[in-house]
């Protein structure tokens, strides 16, 4: 929820020779920190944190199966556990000799690498742990009926106020989420982008940035689901991406590939009103939504990106973690002062808009206003609640179980990495 929580106390030192009131030409806050830390739910963040839930993982799977065809990297045991992810999937033969990558949460203790057949049926399951060097297929045949499982997926959460601190600190103001699926082909990833939630009255727009994938050589691998798109209104003037710019691909200021998502959140979710205005509702972040709250329901809108590598090495080995989606915001109520918002490995990125004007490091703090969360099945905060607070030794918010608390982890990264498995009861949609 969008919130303008600078006081008239903070002093900018804005240079004689700036003429316009942009934000982000030369000036210092003080008291910017002091801000951040008072509205913070958490009494302090740790030293050096990364906010980090996920990991990158390598296994060398090797066995022998009789007609072996597949291997899966999963969560868990499908055939005593439901809603498990698949973290990865390589085809095999039945002399099984094969380096596996993969993402798993930071959390993950264990994983399970099951071998199948041509026609999906699971031959062998084999207990391991993430990033095991070397895992040997054992000679345990599953017995039973196997659930369905379900591809990884990575919840992108962001606070729409940066660089302002947050009122709620709910992280909801856009809700997004992204699985990763190799096609038949074996060479082709296809990317499900979903916008699940607004938790924001103003105007929102999105991408995507391939980290490390220059424009030059991968502008011509991707490709969009015929008929699918975020931007139901094409000829509609547009604000953070003009219409003579617009393309789906695009690059950034450092030349890498950006997937153009949406200019207008709200608009991506719902049609234009009759008079051509545009519905502002919290979409899917009220319980009870109605007129009075400004809440509505909406169905999640997912597009399906394809990626089209040289070969099957190089399409396996492309990961979630390869991404960078992020929110662009308008500073203020006037002028194009464009922020993005990134998660915290990528929080000083520019890649559309060089808002900092050389001067990221004024906000190289230790606070974010985006999560990346994986986990298939996360269920975010409710509008005006707080992810989770810890204050003076009280523990609160949406994600509050102790020994298992958002705000635990925030003081301490070691500690309760599950901490979104356990929601509080009526503070998540």
């Amino acid at each position: 929820m969008k919130r303008n929580l600078f006081r008239t106390s903070l002093v900018v030192i804005i240079a004689a020779s700036v003429v316009t009131a942009c934000v982000r030409d030369n000036f210092k806050y003080y008291g910017y920190e002091d801000e951040l830390k008072g509205y913070f739910p958490v009494d302090s963040i740790e030293n050096g944190h990364k906010w980090n839930l996920i990991k990158t993982c390598t296994s060398f799977v090797k066995g022998k199966v009789a007609d072996a065809a597949m291997l899966q990297v999963l969560s868990n045991d499908p055939f005593t556990t439901s809603n498990v992810e698949v973290f990865a999937e390589a085809p095999t033969t039945s002399n099984i000799s094969r380096q596996v990558y993969y993402i798993t949460p930071e959390a993950q203790k264990t994983i399970y690498v099951a071998v199948l057949d041509k026609n999906g049926k699971y031959l062998r399951m084999t207990k391991a742990t993430p990033s095991q060097g070397t895992i040997e297929i054992d000679s345990n045949v599953p017995t039973g009926t196997a659930k369905a499982v379900i591809p990884q997926k990575i919840f992108y959460c962001f606070v729409a106020d940066y660089p302002n601190p947050s009122e709620s600190w709910d992280y909801n103001d856009v809700v997004m989420s992204v699985t990763k699926e190799i096609l038949d082909d074996k060479t082709t990833v296809a990317l499900h982008v979903s916008l699940d939630a607004v938790g924001f009255l103003t105007q929102i727009g999105a991408a995507i940035r391939l980290v490390g994938y220059s424009y030059d050589q991968y502008k011509d691998i991707i490709s969009k689901e015929e008929g699918a798109t975020f931007l139901r209104y094409p000829e509609r003037e547009r604000k953070f991406i003009s219409k003579d710019e617009w393309q789906d691909i695009g690059k950034s200021l450092t030349n890498e590939v950006v997937i153009n998502l949406f200019d207008d959140a709200h608009l991506a979710m719902y049609k234009l009103a009759e008079d051509g205005s545009v519905y502002r509702r919290y979409f899917n972040t009220i319980a009870n939504p109605s007129s009075t709250n400004q809440g509505a329901i909406q169905p999640a809108v997912t597009v399906t990106y394809y990626l089209k590598f040289s070969d099957e090495f190089v399409a396996r080995s492309f990961s979630l973690n390869d991404l960078d989606p992020f929110i662009v915001v308008q500073y203020g109520t006037s002028g194009e002062n464009y922020w993005e918002v990134h998660t915290y490995p990528y929080k000083l990125a520019e890649v559309l808009y060089p808002y900092y004007n050389g001067a990221s490091q004024s906000y190289n703090n230790g606070f974010s206003w985006a999560l990346a969360i994986p986990y298939a099945k996360f269920r975010y905060p409710l509008e005006g609640t707080t992810i989770g607070e810890y204050k003076k030794n009280i523990i609160s918010g949406a994600y509050q179980e102790k020994g298992h608390s958002f705000g635990e982890w925030i003081l301490n990264h070691n500690n309760a990495q599950d901490w979104y498995l356990y929601p509080a009861a009526g503070a998540v949609y």
